[in-house]
């Protein structure tokens, strides 16, 4: 499955390194591609509503705010 999630808050490039290497260490994540210009986090990733709960949750423990 893909998801594609808006992320406010990312600036730089230590931003989409903190996002990606948090992302990479979930469980049933394949794939993570930051596009800070477009402020999207694309995860491929196992089905489950449950890993989007985590992805949002962890995203959010790093310091920067999901829109769904």
């Amino acid at each position: 499955m893909k998801k594609i999630l808006n992320v406010d808050g990312m600036t730089c490039d230590h931003c989409v390194s903190t996002i990606k290497q948090a992302v990479e260490n979930l469980v049933g994540v394949f794939n993570v591609e930051v596009d800070i210009e477009k402020k999207q986090v694309i995860v491929e990733m196992e089905e489950s509503t449950e890993k989007i709960k985590d992805l949002v949750e962890i995203i959010t423990e790093v310091g920067f705010k999901v829109r769904i």
